[in-house]
């Protein structure tokens, strides 16, 4: 059951992020050159996630790095660090919390705010006491008043979207769609399979495709100057026309070196970047005619403009060379991806009628592969929590399997014992075999129809976190912030 205990320990973490402690803290000046600053990390809506004592994100912090230590754990610079960019996910979370809010009219109560506030001014028997109250600082019921005024305000959000323990807030879920969730944890598989990885294509098929293409890999020899726009590129070469300039020297005073290195060499020169590069079809006919210590008039380089001047002849292709080879596979990858898997789904397809024919085993042998096995899972599209999950840790041939439609249809509907048809998945073609198949944990079932709504709440939390922190309204300076202030502190 330690699978299922890791599905509820999931839940919890999400629900403390959200919903951690408020805590006073106390929070050092910073030296160097933060002293005396006050450290904003970013901005919602306009209003400043600043680093200063009793903020949200202070409070979040501290609250975290307490919980860290309290585990064993070490505050070092890692996890200072993760620590620090969760605390600011939070306050973002707090701030557009506070945001919709503030939108939709709602304040909390005055009467709800004092009731709240009475655990501050209550004497040794638990009853108010107006001496306390008057021997409070005025600052410190004031910054308790907004406090509890800010966390009433929050909570109202959470409970009215998220939920509650008791589950009488928040979004309901349907009981038919909780039995139909349990019904999907079963019935589970488990599978045989072999893998062949298109990385595996080999050197002779990269060969004979380089040779039958052996133009692609023609090495040229080009210098640039680059320039953002038509009339900058104009100008140099007219300097460069009337002898003001060197060609050298214009690459040194004037060019941008956009794709070149400091010396305006070209850093991609294979005729197949070439051609990419220049894909005006006249520009590119332009500087294929170059003969060497020529230079060409005004073309367009991807998105800059250059004047390309030939250093040296175009050299053939080297095919006992390995960075020749590199370059053929790296461009086979790239542009002859059908070709490879076509390959390799050939020797799927003709392994999988052997492993028909001849047994799954046999076949294994035959073919010089490594026969693999999985414990069972069932279908679970995008490996939610909650179900049994697709082993992909263990298994990375089965991690583009997990939002692949087909391959659910593949590996659940062949017959017991059977063998699938090759399926793609990413880099891999796998062909399996059922090895068993089994109903679902009981224990699971009865799992999940008791805790779906508290997933559900979980869920909908990470989507309105993504939400808000994928939004225009969030400006981020955490990662330059954290640098400047925190990195190698000491």
């Amino acid at each position: 059951m330690s699978f299922i205990k890791q599905k509820l320990l999931f839940v919890g973490a999400v629900l403390i992020l959200i919903l951690a402690a408020v805590a006073f803290v106390f929070i050092p000046a910073l030296g160097g050159s933060a002293s005396g600053k006050i450290l904003e990390f970013g901005k919602w809506n306009g209003k400043p996630i600043e680093y200063i004592e009793d903020t949200f994100f202070v409070r979040q912090f501290q609250y975290m790095a307490n919980n860290l230590q309290e585990q064993g754990g070490e505050l070092d610079q890692f996890n200072h660090y993760r620590i620090m960019r969760s605390a600011f996910s939070a306050a973002v979370l707090r701030l557009a919390i506070l945001d919709e809010l503030e939108s939709a009219g709602y304040r909390p109560s005055q009467a709800l705010i004092n009731r709240y506030l009475l655990p501050y001014y209550m004497d040794q028997n638990g009853k108010y006491s107006a001496r306390i109250f008057e021997e409070t600082p005025e600052i410190t019921r004031s910054q308790r008043r907004n406090l509890v005024t800010e966390e009433l305000t929050a909570q109202r959000y959470i409970e009215d979207v998220f939920g509650t323990p008791d589950r009488e807030f928040g979004l309901k879920i349907s009981s038919k769609e909780t039995e139909l969730l349990a019904q999907m944890a079963g019935p589970q598989r488990s599978f045989n399979y072999v893998s062949f990885s298109t990385s595996d294509y080999p050197e002779s098929e990269i060969l004979s495709f380089g040779k039958a293409n052996e133009d692609l890999f023609v090495k040229y020899s080009f210098t640039l100057v680059t320039a953002d726009s038509l009339s900058a590129i104009k100008n140099v070469e007219k300097r460069i026309s009337r002898e003001e300039v060197s060609f050298d020297d214009a690459v040194v005073n004037y060019s941008t070196r956009i794709g070149t290195n400091e010396k305006g060499k070209l850093s991609k020169s294979l005729r197949t970047d070439i051609n990419t590069l220049f894909s005006d079809a006249d520009d590119l006919a332009a500087v294929l005619a170059l003969a060497p210590g020529e230079t060409s008039e005004p073309v367009m380089a991807g998105k800059v403009y250059a004047l390309v001047r030939c250093d040296e002849a175009p050299v053939s292709p080297d095919f006992a060379d390995a960075a020749v080879i590199s370059a053929v596979r790296s461009y086979m990858n790239l542009n002859e991806r059908g070709r490879i898997e076509e390959y390799f789904m050939n020797q799927a397809k003709a392994f999988a009628e052997t492993a028909r024919l001849q047994g799954f085993d046999n076949a294994c042998e035959l073919n010089g592969l490594q026969k693999n096995s999985t414990p069972h899972f069932s279908i679970n599209f995008g490996n939610v929590e909650l179900l049994s999950q697709i082993p992909v840790q263990s298994h990375a041939a089965f991690s583009e399997a997990v939002r692949n439609e087909d391959f659910f249809k593949t590996a659940f509907s062949i017959p017991p014992a059977s063998v699938s048809d090759p399926v793609l998945l990413g880099k891999e073609i796998l062909v399996l075999q059922a090895s068993e198949e089994k109903a679902a944990d009981p224990q699971l079932s009865e799992i999940i129809a008791l805790e779906y709504d508290r997933y559900a709440s979980s869920w909908a939390m990470k989507t309105a976190n993504d939400m808000f922190l994928s939004s225009d309204k969030l400006e981020d300076n955490f990662m330059e912030t954290y640098l400047e202030y925190f990195l190698n502190r000491s």
